[in-house]
């Protein structure tokens, strides 16, 4: 008896992989010069939105008028790219050179299971500043539209509930006053950041 290699439980293992790290690969490779051109050539605000924070709160962004911020788009459930990131905007912010305002506001892209505590225990992995942002998902998509955040759901072992979310992983920094400022990337490490936190105030 033969067995088709890819219907093996590893094998199928494998493909899901293989097909998730070719995804991320195509969303992270949105050069920063593509996400100037979609939003515009002219100076504009960032975009406003109102969703719900980690502590259950209303929240929008324009709230945050007269401090730096720095978006990022993500999810609790996420191996790598969100944790990774975080972690290295964790450290940023805790420079001599940036700005004690700072804000750094992390979307989630997986609503049905990142719920407000969800968040909290999340974002307090990192720093306790970092603000979680979650709601329905009717009400991040527009979002995401706006922000230009690709977001695909991947079902793993066939099941409803067991999924990877492959996202768009680029920053937006908005300055105090509520202009987009720059873009950067989940690949940008702790030095990196730092520049763009303070440059990008």
């Amino acid at each position: 008896m033969t067995v088709d290699p890819v219907t093996t439980p590893r094998s199928r293992a494998r493909a899901i992989t293989l097909v998730l790290i070719v995804l991320l690969l195509a969303l992270s490779a949105i050069p920063i010069a593509a996400l100037w051109r979609a939003f515009g050539p002219k100076v504009i605000v960032a975009p406003d939105f109102a969703l719900i924070d980690q502590d259950a709160r209303p929240f929008k962004l324009s709230g945050l008028r007269g401090h730096p911020v720095v978006v990022f788009f993500g999810y609790t459930h996420c191996p790598d790219v969100c944790p990774t990131t975080l972690a290295h905007l964790a450290k940023a912010v805790h420079s001599p050179t940036t700005s004690a305002d700072e804000h750094v506001v992390f979307i989630t892209v997986d609503p049905d299971r990142d719920s407000p505590s969800v968040l909290k225990g999340y974002v307090r992995l990192f720093d306790p500043r970092f603000i979680g942002l979650t709601g329905s998902l009717k009400s991040l998509e527009p979002v995401y539209a706006a922000y230009h955040v690709a977001r695909q759901a991947v079902p793993v072992n066939h099941s409803p509930n067991d999924y990877s979310i492959v996202h768009g992983t680029s920053l937006y920094y908005v300055g105090r006053n509520g202009i987009m400022k720059g873009f950067g990337s989940w690949q940008d490490d702790t030095p990196e950041l730092t520049q763009d936190l303070k440059r990008f105030q």
